[in-house]
């Protein structure tokens, strides 16, 4: 059983991903907590005695929290594109240089792989395919100090420390740190309260798109695979899709009657980047199955109205930066 640290673990990936990893092994959540969910309700956790907390920013990070830690998954930093606008400095303070001293200290204590969690935003705009070697032309402050925080922790590696770089899609699918602020998850909630989606732009945009359940069975695979597998960057996508025809699926999926897609011209999204990967096959085999979106999609409708999710501060990481800035 390895003991794996998750900082960010507490946020909306890191808490669907440290309940399906403590199946089988050993979880600290490294997090200040802000979203408290998983601490809160630690009682209704399947195998909560494997799990453990550091309530701890990652710039108070000390090599002691690194002890007897098999492999680190950083999470860490600002959560996306339009909340890193915000505060640009305190954004490429976290997101960049915090995560690389973070790194430092994991490979220093002795940790065997790093998995750092990126983002396809590096690729920002491109009317062609972009692969894991392609040109990155990243437009936000979130993107670019993703990626130099990337580049820096990517050159860290050698024969005793691994290092994962997954650059995700867009995600979605239910956590109960949900957001709302994610085109799926925002979509699916407007159909649950009968209002209508809304699209930034034409919706000409391509964007590449990944559930929650399939980046849990990557990061289950790498570390299953966890002797075997070297170093790599690797693209993680299920599909790309214009975000209009995206909206034209769900809607049918649910089938929520009088619903109208209302397209805001004055409010266009700049990013338009189709993704593919030359490393997934190779690392994760050709026969990994990606979750089925018309299930997916049911599922999140179903598990949002079961647990009542609300559109609110926590929901919407801009409204929760905005308040945190303020103090």
């Amino acid at each position: 059983m390895k003991t794996i640290l998750i900082s960010g673990g507490a946020g909306y990936l890191g808490t669907f991903l440290t309940q399906e990893l403590l199946k089988k092994n050993k979880i600290i959540v490294y997090d200040l907590f802000y979203f408290p969910w998983i601490k809160k309700n630690i009682k209704k956790i399947p195998f909560k005695n494997r799990l453990s907390f550091i309530e701890k920013d990652i710039d108070q990070a000390t090599i002691e929290d690194f002890k007897s830690v098999d492999i680190v998954i950083d999470l860490n930093g600002i959560s996306n594109d339009p909340s890193s606008e915000l505060d640009k400095k305190h954004t490429w303070n976290l997101n960049n240089f915090q995560r690389r001293k973070f790194a430092k200290l994991a490979r220093k204590a002795g940790v065997a792989r790093y998995i750092f969690n990126s983002t396809c935003s590096v690729y920002g705009f491109s009317k062609k395919i972009t692969y894991e070697n392609g040109k990155k032309n990243p437009i936000s402050t979130y993107a670019k100090a993703n990626l130099q925080a990337e580049n820096y922790i990517y050159n860290l590696r050698n024969n005793s420390f691994k290092v994962n770089c997954l650059r995700n899609s867009t995600l979605f699918g239910f956590s109960q740190t949900m957001r709302l602020d994610l085109v799926v998850n925002i979509w699916v909630y407007n159909l649950l309260k009968n209002k209508n989606i809304t699209i930034d732009g034409d919706g000409e945009q391509f964007r590449p798109f990944l559930s929650l359940n399939d980046v849990s069975n990557v990061y289950k695979t790498i570390i299953k695979k966890h002797k075997s597998l070297g170093s790599f960057i690797c693209n993680l996508v299920s599909f790309n899709l214009k975000i209009k025809f995206l909206a034209e699926q769900i809607v049918k999926i649910i089938n929520k009657k009088g619903t109208k897609i209302v397209y805001n011209p004055n409010n266009k999204d700049k990013r338009n980047y189709i993704v593919g990967s030359n490393v997934f096959k190779n690392k994760f085999g050709k026969n990994f199955k990606f979750s089925k979106f018309n299930t997916e999609i049911k599922n999140l409708y179903l598990k949002m109205k079961f647990n009542k999710t609300k559109l609110n501060d926590q929901t919407i990481r801009m409204k929760y930066y905005k308040k945190i800035l303020k103090n």
